[in-house]
């Protein structure tokens, strides 16, 4: 922006001084000397040369580039909204292609069988999708989700990418405004707004060193894609297509201490953009149709008039714009201030959140000196599906794989929640022996009630006992939606709540991944 605007900015200028002293030579060209009358003609088409070359080499090149339009340019200096931007990278592009399969795949109507959203979830989250789904068909709602990208602090999607010892993961944070609207009976019944962040975890199984082959993800074997399809070799791990590609494996609208912060930085400094234009815009037209009126009255030449008019309304423009700036800040701002308290959340709420999001940094620090490869983020989506597979689970089955206490006295609690989000986790504790890795944490969850003709939002916080093998150090658990019975061999599907259908053993998920041992609401 500073390169198109800058170049133009300085060819107007180039152009008006050049012209005026060429239109001044000639204007008062019995005035001057001979000398006098070449030097400013010369100075002034050295100056209109200079400034064909800027418009030419600078200026049309920045302003012909494709990835530009002035609506967005303008946008850029007002508001946060990136939409019609488009995205740079692979990751963005999944973003993007899911976010639209997650809004087609709710707004359908039934349960579809095949949907685009299994192109771009793994298996195991689109299972609790499908549990979310069905919840809404058997209370009658549907819903309808629409997101815009937004920049805040000048970020609009930050990524950090690990391997944790089976999976390529990719965490990414997407600022963004969502909208979800709640219907039954094609008649809304409850909109919420969600205005921080959206939370991507995606899997991507590693590459092996020789052409068309992967890793085995549970035991590291280089194999065939089909191979894994089949079972692996070594393990007997099962994988599906989903499993394996590029997908996301978690997604949670959630609160954030640094976006909210931005917005509420970013509110003060776009007022104050809106502040200024609003001030500087109409005194500058103003003084140019008074100044070319008055200047047509004297001795001097177009261009002149013209230079002497644009420069004079430039400084008008800018002194009233500065004054309309900092007299809304004083005057006007405090009152607006009320409002971005609950927008943008006031000073207080946010230093709280930053003491809590910073204790989870220091348990963090803690937990890797164990576990190298730990991440908070991809831990807490983790965390998150299991809770909303408790949430939207019918039967004990369907959740009980990821739990080892009966999970089934809240079904009947949950049995009118539609949606749900984690919006906060808090690490509070953390230990580990030779055998066992434990982690005690809250979670606070917003979730939407159906009750009736109406839905309602209620909070909820609920406290959490989890354990691992002190042996397991990878986060990716949920990307096989198969594992291999350890009695007698067969498959042992984490949808179907781990039990094996042949031999009635269990899968020991601890072994794999964090597990809840204990559940309570406060």
């Amino acid at each position: 922006m500073e390169t198109r605007f800058g170049s133009m900015g300085l060819f107007l200028v180039m152009l008006l001084i050049g012209g005026g002293l060429i239109d001044t030579a000639f204007d008062i060209a019995d005035s001057y000397t001979s000398f006098n009358f070449i030097g400013c003609v010369l100075l002034g088409l050295f100056l209109l040369f200079g400034a064909y070359l800027l418009f030419t080499m600078q200026a049309v090149p920045a302003w012909r580039n494709k990835n530009y339009t002035l609506q967005n340019e303008l946008t850029d200096l007002v508001k946060e909204d990136q939409t019609g931007k488009t995205d740079t990278d692979e990751t963005e592009r999944l973003i993007t292609d899911f976010r639209k399969s997650f809004r087609d795949y709710f707004a359908a109507p039934g349960l579809p069988d095949n949907s685009s959203l299994q192109n771009t979830a793994t298996q195991l989250y689109w299972h609790i999708l499908h549990l979310q789904k069905r919840r809404m068909e058997q209370l009658g709602i549907t819903l309808d989700f629409d997101a815009v990208r937004k920049r805040y602090g000048g970020v609009s999607i930050a990524k950090h990418k690990h391997f944790d010892g089976k999976y390529s993961i990719t965490d990414a944070q997407e600022r963004i405004e969502a909208t979800r609207i709640y219907k039954k009976d094609t008649k809304a019944i409850y909109k919420k707004k969600d205005s921080e962040l959206a939370h991507y975890s995606i899997l991507n199984a590693r590459q092996a060193a020789k052409a068309n082959e992967i890793i085995c993800p549970n035991c590291g074997n280089p194999t065939t894609r089909e191979n894994l399809l089949d079972g692996c070799d070594y393990c007997g791990t099962k994988f599906t297509v989903e499993d394996l590609g590029n997908r996301v494996s978690s997604f949670g609208l959630r609160q954030d201490y640094k976006v909210a912060y931005d917005k509420y930085t970013d509110a003060r400094a776009h007022y104050g953009t809106r502040a200024f234009l609003a001030g500087a815009v109409p005194i500058f037209l103003i003084s140019m149709i008074y100044g070319l009126s008055v200047m047509s009255e004297l001795d001097a030449g177009l261009f002149m008039q013209i230079t002497a008019t644009v420069f004079a309304a430039a400084i008008c423009a800018v002194l009233m714009g500065c004054i309309t700036k900092y007299g809304f800040f004083i005057f006007l701002f405090p009152f607006l201030q009320l409002k971005q308290s609950v927008a943008y959340r006031s000073g207080k709420k946010l230093e709280e959140r930053k003491k809590r999001e910073s204790k989870n940094d220091i348990i963090e620090k803690e937990i890797r000196t164990f576990d190298k490869r730990f991440s908070l983020e991809h831990f807490f989506s983790n965390i998150q599906n299991k809770l909303a597979a408790i949430h939207y689970a019918s039967s004990n089955s369907q959740a009980h794989a990821f739990a080892e206490i009966d999970v089934s006295p809240y079904l009947e609690y949950y049995c009118d929640v539609v949606d749900m989000d984690v919006t906060e986790m808090s690490l509070l504790d953390f230990n580990c022996d030779e055998t066992t890795q434990r982690i005690h944490m809250k979670a606070i969850a917003s979730l939407i009630r159906a009750q009736g003709n109406r839905c309602r939002e209620t909070s909820e916080t609920v406290e959490l006992q989890l354990k691992k093998s002190a042996a397991c150090k990878t986060q990716a658990v949920c990307g096989p939606s198969v594992l291999k019975c350890k009695n007698c061999g067969a498959s042992i599907s984490l949808l179907n709540g781990g039990k094996c259908e042949y031999c009635d053993s269990e899968l020991n998920l601890w072994q794999y991944d964090w597990v809840i041992t204990d559940y309570n609401v406060l």
